[in-house]
């Protein structure tokens, strides 16, 4: 400034020119201005730091030398700038004037070295600057539309501050009792009317209510006010002393339910007993009124307010000890109250505030009349308010938490929504006793050190359980905070899952905390000690801590947490009856629960609370297994439906806010909010006299214990369950089995034999132990030493057929193949089965050739296969031998469940076929054909059709293979694997379809009463990935659905090909919108029951393909959909819908890329074609709409554009230079493969679907 001001900072800054030293008058000038800027800027300079400047002779030179040296444009100087900045704040009653100078100070720092902030930059900081006390002026501000300018900002806040120094010294505060009449110091006083302590006669309340008879006072005006004492009492302690403002001021008007702030009442005081979150019974309390009446308080307790604070934010209070006074006009805050517990309040004008220690408003109350109102809503719970719950009750919603840390709960406040009598004791809790039986605790004197969250982390892995999870789950690992003791824990199939589990929980819960983990201690297991778990740790910079082997102490955090976990998940199943397969569930709540129990090493808090900040609230707890009924959304039930579905209550939804609950008549689990809960009841309890099952029993193994062992290996025996199995959610292609063979729920003789079908299921079991004799299968011998028998199972089934009536029982003896061991007892395990597409070309050219398809089954199939290696097998559940039950069975023929047992059976059926004049296509190694007699067999395992024009012929093989194998002759083809087959011989047609299946799959997702659509994409609807805005919907449904629906669309129905494929995109994390485009398919299949495939004699004797593409499709990733599709005999065989794996740079490449797809297939289909003898004439035609792309396979000068598809670009040109294939130029309005490619409009999508060759049957 000192430069501006004498007019020589031109010179410094460069802008002034140098005159022209001939010009003496104009140089001598320039001289005079620039020694008097060096003079200026020299001096400036301190002393000490003079060195720095050398000889100075140019003001310019001796500026650049001090701005390099001390006001550098660095990156550095920034960020030091901006954290002072940042860090910038006005504490409370500080001064507003030095805040902003300091603050401009740092904003023309920045200018100098180039970070200009604009003013409204500016504003924003110094507003973000200033404590609570100014919010109100903050809010104020920004209701402006536009950014107020710095001055004017500046002047409001001084403004502010001087209002607020002003309202210091004239407010009230409680803290000095001279500003209130308080009990003490209204002793000092003494009426001249009535002669008592504590007011002056101009406020006495008998003076004016002996005015108020005269006539003299208001009629709205009510004198109420004295002191209440406890019956009995001497008077010299006052219970609580109603406030002579409050109650002379009454109004009629004023609502029983408002809270008024009083300074004269000693105690908070409420008339509704509503109100209280917690509440406890007390001998009467008289409270005395100033006109000689009297109230009843009846008892006390805690109340929750919700504050409404002038910035519209709320602020939830808490007040302990409140009178419950039922007749009492209107609810009071006790001033000299909250002044005990360092809460301040202060009246102003028609406002009053109560500020907490630090300053910060916690209520406002508002003069109306004579009166304080405060702004406030009362906080009622409905499980809570007005009522105690049995401490049985909470003992079982706690997941049979101990009664003494249930009280610690209540008398520490540690949790809202607790409540129950701390008086009282338990009654005896047989689950408990069943659940965490002990032996007695030594003694130990451990001091825990501080920590820090994430410090520490203490670690163990759980298992093995007798039982899988509902999620298949054998293990669980969970992860302790030393310092909060809160856990986590994940649930495992093995000990391989303990590395990525670890990765995931550390990526989250940093994330969350905004923590690093410094330490992991872990026992010696070899989970831990793999080394993409050590270099991981070391490349994270974790310490590894391990305990020393055999002194599990060392984990003792971890082992007395698993403990404690087990005992409480033994003790919930057993309270609540639940099988065994729910253990998962059980653990998740336990868990949960352990979160929000009190914690010995906390002294005081919660887990929750310690690691959180934030007091845990349980009023929504309720006991785990009870019956509870979920709201069913209005658009999944019809208009007389229920409007609720009877769940059991599982736990608390981890990923949705709401419960986890177990669907009883769809046996699924789902996650609602909207739930009626029935704690007294429990649905597998009912037939808990019928069956005794064991407690699962889990082991707590250290891992140099946890030695391999062959018999660690072996599968443990299912328990007995009569009615109360609920089938496991199935995988993600769980679906994927034959309608024709429809599961039964039974898992064990026991079951089956006291099932309402046991003479059917008797009838079963025999004829397959007769297949096995005749067979000749096993014998019984003594177990050689050092070899260990397999175990064994009954599996069974009924066999469906195509009107859905019961075909046949079947019951299988299953071996438990899965304790084989490589090498030892099975070797090679590989066996062919037919692809459906081989399938579906043999029965295209049936239509053509008139021939007729026969159906048989060999029963026990696997029972045919010689076995190469020796294998014992303990004797099947319910035919043991008299006599010889310590013998076992060595197998001489496979055996179902027995790893090698379907190639066995292959190799056996394989050898009869080729004895018969059949060989195997080379397409396809289980399509059979005699060239001599045009004779084609197809096989999938035990099922045979049989294709050829001669009858004879046909009974010739069928009397050939029951010659050898065991079988069933079904007679002409019906039923294949779930599909409907229809022949009609005289006018030379085959319908496939699945009606049945597509019944059973509406009936199973509750859509068989569905609204049906006419398409199963809506084309203006996109269908995106999960964000954290959407409802994740429950994945074991959407799994299941989406495998249902796969199966069909590979087997019959190519129109929903697309649809299917788009969302099965989505399995990992579904939402209810994918949800909603799952269900749409199953409306158009609701519409399309009894559509299918139909082949005609008199359609293309050799293979027609089409191939499209539709570009850029997925709007998340820009990847292409290939789709094709190949007709024989008018109907098509083969077909895809497929997303491209890399983005295409254009149309021409997205189809180019779908091209090649579709000429492997028509490779594989010519190949097959030759094979069984279709007529192939010439290069199969394949259709292509784009000209581009057409060009590209003929001519090698676009090889330059399509160097990142090279491969597949010398192999399209390869096969059609080869003369394999032919493309031809189709118009896109004709492209049948545009069905496979993208959702369409219904006319399109029906034309094209008639196209492809469906119809109805």
């Amino acid at each position: 400034m000192a430069l501006i001001k004498d007019d020589v900072w031109s010179l410094v800054n460069g802008t002034e020119p140098i005159p022209d030293p001939t010009d003496t008058n104009k140089y001598s000038k320039y001289v005079l201005k620039k020694n008097k800027a060096l003079a200026i800027v020299v001096l400036s300079v301190d002393p000490k730091l003079l060195y720095l400047l050398g000889e100075p002779e140019d003001p310019k030179e001796v500026w650049n030398k001090l701005a390099d040296q001390f006001q550098k444009k660095t990156w550095s100087n920034k960020l030091q700038l901006r954290r002072r900045l940042y860090a910038l704040r006005l504490k409370e009653g500080g001064s507003v004037q030095e805040h902003i100078k300091t603050m401009t100070e740092i904003f023309n720092e920045l200018s100098i070295i180039g970070d200009q902030m604009n003013e409204e930059d500016r504003v924003v900081h110094l507003l973000a600057s200033l404590p609570e006390s100014y919010d109100m002026l903050v809010t104020a501000l920004e209701a402006n539309s536009e950014i107020p300018k710095m001055e004017f900002v500046t002047e409001k806040i001084l403004h502010e501050e001087r209002k607020s120094l002003v309202k210091d010294n004239d407010s009230i505060s409680v803290k000095q009792e001279k500003a209130f009449y308080g009990k003490e110091s209204r002793k000092t006083i003494k009426c001249h009317h009535c002669g008592k302590e504590g007011h002056i006669k101009r406020n006495c309340w008998a003076l004016k209510n002996q005015q108020t008879k005269q006539g003299a006072g208001s009629s709205g005006e009510k004198s109420n006010s004295a002191e209440s004492k406890q019956e009995g009492d001497d008077g010299n302690e006052s219970v609580g002393l109603l406030a002579a403002h409050a109650m002379s001021a009454y109004d009629k008007n004023v609502l029983a339910n408002t809270w008024i702030v009083d300074s004269g009442a000693t105690c908070h005081m409420c008339n509704n007993k509503e109100l209280f979150v917690q509440y406890n019974d007390k001998d009467s309390v008289s409270v005395s009124l100033g006109d000689g009446h009297s109230l009843e308080a009846l008892g006390s307790g805690k109340i929750i307010l919700k504050m409404l604070l002038p910035d519209d934010k709320i602020q939830k209070c808490t007040l302990s000890d409140v009178l419950y006074v039922p007749k009492l006009s209107f609810n009071l805050l006790s001033v000299s109250k909250s002044a005990k517990l360092g809460k301040v309040t202060k009246f102003s004008g028609n406002e009053c505030k109560i500020f907490c220690e630090k300053d910060n408003l916690i209520a406002f109350a508002e003069k109306k009349g004579n009166l304080y109102h405060l702004k406030c809503t009362m906080y009622v719970h409905k499980a809570n308010a007005a009522c105690k719950l049995d401490e049985n009750i909470w003992h079982r919603r706690y997941g049979h938490l101990g009664i003494d840390n249930l009280k610690i709960l209540v008398r520490d406040d540690l949790v809202d929504g607790l409540n129950f009598d701390v008086n009282k004791e338990l009654e005896f809790c047989e689950a408990c006793v069943k659940g965490k039986s002990k032996k007695s605790p030594f003694p130990c004197n451990k001091v825990k050190p501080d920590r820090e969250p994430l410090e520490l982390i203490h670690s163990d892995v759980c298992g093995k359980i007798n039982e899988k999870s509902l999620s298949n789950g054998e293990y669980f690992v969970t992860f302790i905070d030393d310092a909060t003791r809160y856990v986590w824990v994940y649930i495992l199939k093995g000990k391989h899952e303990v590395f990525a589990k670890f990765k995931e929980w550390k990526k989250c819960v940093e994330n969350q905390m905004g923590r690093k983990i410094k330490m992991l201690r872990t026992d010696n297991g070899g989970e831990y000690k793999s080394n993409d778990f050590e270099q991981y740790l070391i490349g994270e910079g974790i310490r590894h801590e391990y305990t020393i082997p055999k002194t599990p102490e060392q984990n003792g955090v971890s082992e007395r947490m698993n403990r404690t976990l087990v005992e409480q998940i033994r003790a919930m199943l057993i309270d609540s009856g639940l099988p065994h397969r729910f253990w998962a569930e059980a653990l998740s709540t336990a868990c949960y629960l352990k979160n929000r129990s009190p914690a010995r090493a906390l002294k005081g808090k919660t887990p929750c609370q310690a690691l959180m900040g934030k007091k845990p609230t349980v009023h929504h707890l309720r006991v785990f297994g009870c019956v509870c009924y979920a709201h069913v959304p209005k658009d999944e039930r019809r208009k007389l439906d229920p409007k609720s579905v009877k769940c059991i209550f599982l736990g608390y939804g981890s990923e949705v806010k709401g419960y986890r609950l177990f669907d009883l008549e769809k046996k699924r689990i789902l996650n609602s909010r909207d739930v009626t809960f029935d704690e007294s009841h429990y649905e597998f309890k009912k037939e808990k006299d019928v069956v005794q099952t064991e407690t699962p029993t889990i082991e707590i193994m250290h891992s140099e214990e946890w030695v391999s062992d062959d018999d660690d290996d072996e599968q443990p025996d299912l328990p007995v369950r009569l009615s109360e199995r609920v089938k496991r959610p199935p995988d993600m292609y769980g679906e994927w089995v034959s309608v024709g063979h429809k599961t039964s729920d039974l898992t064990s003789v026991s079951e089956a034999l006291l099932s309402d079908d046991k003479e059917h299921w008797m009838d079963a079991m025999k004829q397959e132990m007769s297949s096995i004799q005749e067979s000749d299968v096993y014998e019984l011998v003594e177990l050689p030493k050092g070899s260990k028998a397999l175990k064994c199972r009954w599996v069974f089934k009924k066999k469906i057929l195509s009107n859905g009536s019961v075909e046949r029982y079947k019951a299988r003896l299953v071996a438990q193949g899965c304790s084989q061991k490589f090498g030892i007892d099975y070797d090679e395990t590989f066996c062919p089965v037919a692809r459906f597409e081989s399938v579906r070309t043999v029965l295209a050219l049936a239509s053509q050739r008139g021939m007729k398809l026969h159906h048989m089954d060999v029963t026990t199939a696997f029972l045919n296969g010689t076995l190469m290696e020796e294998v014992y097998m303990k004797q099947p559940d319910g035919f043991v031998e008299q006599g010889k039950e310590t013998m076992v069975c060595k197998l001489k023929k496979s055996i179902y469940g027995l790893k090698q047992s379907p190639r066995c059976w292959n190799y056996a059926l394989d050898s009869s076929l080729r004895e018969l004049g059949f060989v195997q296509t080379s397409g396809d190694p289980c399509i059979y054909v005699n060239l001599e007699e045009f004779f084609i067999v197809a096989v999938y395992v035990d099922d045979i059709i049989l294709a050829c024009n001669c009858d004879d012929k046909v009974r010739n093989v069928k009397d050939s293979l029951a010659s050898q194998f065991m079988l069933k002759d079904l007679g002409e083809l019906q039923y294949f694997l779930g599909v409907k087959v229809v022949q009609d011989t005289v006018k030379g047609q085959i319908w496939i379809g699945q009606p049945l299946y597509i019944e059973n799959i509406l009936k199973k997702f509750g859509m068989e009463d569905s609204k049906p659509v006419e398409t199963p994409v809506d084309p203006n609807q996109n269908v995106c990935k999960a964000t954290d805005e959407c409802t994740i919907f429950d994945k074991e449904q959407y799994q299941s659905a989406v495998g249902s629906l796969l199966y069909l669309s590979v087997k019959t129905r190519p129109d929903i090909a697309y649809a299917v494929n788009s969302v099965t995109r989505y399995s990992t994390k579904p939402t209810s919108q994918h949800w909603k485009a799952v269900k749409r398919i199953m409306r158009y299949l609701k519409g399309t029951r009894d559509l299918g495939i139909l082949y005609n004699y008199n359609g293309s004797t050799d293979f027609v393909g089409y191939s499209d593409a539709d570009w850029a499709g997925d709007i998340k990733d820009r990847k292409s959909t290939s789709g094709y599709c190949f007709h024989l005999g008018g109907g098509p065989v083969s077909w895809s819908s497929k997303k491209q794996s890399c983005v295409a740079l254009s149309t021409a490449e997205a189809e180019y890329m779908a091209l090649a797809s579709a000429i492997q297939e028509a490779v594989w289909l010519r190949k097959l074609a030759v094979d069984i003898q279709i007529d192939c004439k010439g290069p199969l035609l394949l259709y292509e709409d784009n000209q581009s792309t057409i060009a590209m396979s003929k001519n090698p000068q676009f090889h330059g554009k399509t160097k990142h598809i090279d491969i597949k670009f010398h192999y399209v040109r390869e096969k059609c230079n080869e003369n394999v294939i032919q493309l031809v130029y189709c118009p896109t309005n004709d492209m049948i493969a545009d069905i496979f490619t993208k959702g369409l409009n219904k006319d399109k999508f029906k034309r094209l679907r008639e196209m492809l060759g469906m119809c109805l049957q």
